[in-house]
């Protein structure tokens, strides 16, 4: 069932995020709709360490309306976290996902935090990216999981963030720093920064970094 949890953000405060779970799905939704590798393997059903991480960056650098008028997407949402912040520091967010129960949760937390445009893509990185718009920012977190996506997630990174833009991406260094910047290296500029990891708030968590990586596009022509 879906559930509600709380994070706690400096300087923005409290943030509701809806979670749901494999038993909120819709009683019609067809059998090959449900099997895991359907629902994204369950990984929009928590918030992650790092969507935190990545929402206190935004905040130090933002706060308290510095995106206002800024077009933001965020790339597999999941809780939608990331995005919700970017909403709440001014920016008109896009979220997008694989699965639609995740874009379902998102817009109950959007209304939980009082923010009444929503825009939702169900967006599948291995297809091909059906919207004409352009984002002044991309933001993602923990989706750098599985070498063989991120080509993948460069072609979408290519289409949707437009000329200037930044793209902002947080995760715990699974696949390696190095196999991360030489995928995205031949297309973009790419900076790194060791950020804290605070989330879940618990005794001893303390001490633990995510790398957060900006891209910008390399070449004028960026298609």
């Amino acid at each position: 069932m879906s559930h509600v949890k709380v994070v706690t953000l400096p300087k923005m405060g409290s943030v509701s995020v809806v979670c749901k779970t494999k038993r909120d799905l819709s009683p019609a939704t067809p059998l090959d709709k449900r099997d895991d590798e359907a629902l994204g393997w369950l990984y929009w059903d928590r918030i992650w360490p790092s969507s935190v991480a990545l929402s206190e960056w935004l905040i130090q650098q933002f706060f308290p309306d510095e995106l206002a008028g800024q077009r933001v997407l965020e790339i597999g949402c999941g809780t939608g976290l990331v995005g919700v912040v970017a909403a709440k520091l001014g920016a008109s967010t896009t979220f997008s996902d694989l699965v639609p129960i995740t874009l379902e949760a998102v817009k109950e937390t959007c209304s939980l935090n009082g923010i009444s445009h929503v825009d939702t893509w169900t967006l599948d990185w291995t297809g091909k990216v059906d919207r004409p718009e352009q984002f002044d920012m991309v933001v993602g977190s923990e989706i750098f999981y599985d070498s063989t996506v991120l080509g993948n997630i460069v072609y979408v990174l290519r289409q949707t963030l437009a000329p200037g833009g930044t793209g902002f991406f947080c995760d715990p260094n699974r696949l390696g720093l190095d196999t991360i910047k030489q995928v995205f290296q031949e297309r973009f500029n790419v900076v790194t920064t060791k950020i804290p990891l605070t989330w879940p708030p618990r005794k001893g968590y303390g001490g633990k970094m995510a790398t957060l990586y900006q891209f910008r596009h390399r070449f004028s022509n960026q298609i």
